[in-house]
């Protein structure tokens, strides 16, 4: 994908920025804030003047003084009126994530009315609302969420910081192309690049275009990192994850389940505790006992998904066991080290297998708790084999093919068929 600088002085405009500002401004009103001026000083557009096809054409072939994320102001839109409004909408829904709110639903009320909102961060998340809805309720969740399970931990000033985190950890996917956000994971390596930047592009946004704090850019950056090195892009681990940054990966983790589940606080509650060590544990036990004060209603159900276990757990055998005869093949030391990773994961994959505990209980004894335990547990492991391959993948790249030949059947073993 192509790079994008929010450096003045070699701004260079991301084409699908532009084109989704383009579409935004049929519904909002985005105008220049300053003459707009290419590296030479020839001045593109005026200041005041709206943003139209006519100058996305002419951003596409010049390089800018100044990023045209910083020359450019949304009148409407994603305001701060607008954000108190959806926060009062989300409270007031009756659904299981607004029930765990209400305990903290006047400091969050209050606390809405204090963030800063840079014209940048308003002009990126109008520009989501016109063009991807759900992207900014999932923005409001998350700020909500996020400013909630820090109440106990912090000030009102680190609970503040949380909410913004919340509100603008996905403002990077705006340089995504479109038909890799809002759909199945990607099934290939390409999709999974484009997907993986968009952390490190709203981390440099901010640093380069706002105001903002840096510690609040580097946790945008960071959303999406796990504390045992599993996550993206830069597969942090330990203390190299700020304490931000491993809030705002745990709030994503629990609102990844909002879509795709019918007890989605309750699933979101398991996934930050099946595979010990991704998450700080303060974190897992809020959520925990949100989902347990939220009172979702289980769904009732008289299955289980045997056959997917069954496939996941030969999947798990078969990976380790291939890893384990890799690492002792002849492989330079950067190959080994993927088949290390893999057995280490796959390893560990399997210790939360065993731990679950449900698996020698006669169908009929299990409660439908048990059953929806099941049920996450599928979910998460096949999500965690995903994610295995395609590390593995990445990893190999760099690799020569004779090498990558050899490595390929442990990613292959990890790839399961949808379910």
């Amino acid at each position: 994908m192509q790079a994008v600088s929010f450096t003045p002085g070699q701004a260079e405009a991301h084409p699908d920025f532009v084109a989704a500002l383009v579409q935004a401004s049929a519904s909002y009103s985005i105008v220049a804030s300053q003459d707009i001026v290419d590296v030479r000083g020839i001045k593109l557009w005026a200041k005041g003047l709206p943003v139209s096809a006519t100058l996305q054409q002419r951003l596409l072939e010049r390089k800018l003084r100044t990023p045209i994320e910083s020359c450019l102001v949304a009148e409407d839109g994603v305001t701060p009126f607008y954000l108190h409004h959806a926060l009062g909408q989300l409270l007031a829904q009756g659904s299981g994530l607004s029930r765990a709110l209400q305990p903290h639903a006047l400091l969050l009320d209050k606390l809405i009315k204090q963030i800063p909102l840079h014209p940048v961060a308003q002009l990126l998340l109008t520009t989501a609302l016109a063009t991807r809805p759900g992207a900014v309720e999932h923005a409001v969740q998350a700020m909500a969420l996020a400013g909630a399970m820090a109440q106990s931990q912090t000030t009102p000033m680190d609970v503040r910081l949380a909410m913004m985190g919340g509100l603008l950890h996905d403002i990077g996917e705006t340089y995504v192309q479109p038909q890799y956000l809002d759909g199945e994971r990607p099934r290939d390596v390409v999709g999974h690049k484009h997907l993986m930047v968009h952390p490190r592009m709203g981390q440099l946004l901010l640093e380069g275009t706002t105001d903002y704090p840096a510690l609040l850019c580097r946790a945008i950056g960071e959303h999406h990192e796990r504390l045992n090195g599993s996550g993206y892009p830069a597969r942090l681990s330990g203390d190299a994850v700020s304490p931000l940054g491993a809030l705002l990966s745990a709030v994503e983790t629990v609102l990844v389940q909002q879509h795709h589940s019918e007890a989605p606080l309750t699933s979101g509650s398991f996934a930050l505790r099946v595979i010990s060590g991704e998450y700080p544990e303060r974190y897992s036990s809020i959520a925990f006992n949100m989902a347990r004060d939220a009172r979702e209603a289980l769904p009732a159900s008289t299955t289980i998904p045997s056959e997917r276990l069954r496939a996941i757990h030969g999947a798990l055998m078969l990976a380790e066991q291939t890893a384990l005869e890799l690492k002792n093949a002849h492989l330079s030391a950067p190959g080994a080290a993927v088949a290390t990773l893999a057995q280490q994961r796959t390893a560990r994959l399997r210790m939360a297998w065993n731990s679950l505990g449900v698996w020698d209980i006669r169908p009929e004894l299990l409660t439908d708790a048990d059953r929806f335990e099941m049920t996450c547990a599928c979910n998460e492991l096949e999500q965690r084999l995903y994610e295995l391959e395609r590390e593995c993948m990445l990893l190999a790249e760099p690799l020569g093919a004779a090498e990558r030949q050899s490595l390929a059947p442990l990613w292959a073993g990890l790839d399961l068929p949808p379910a």
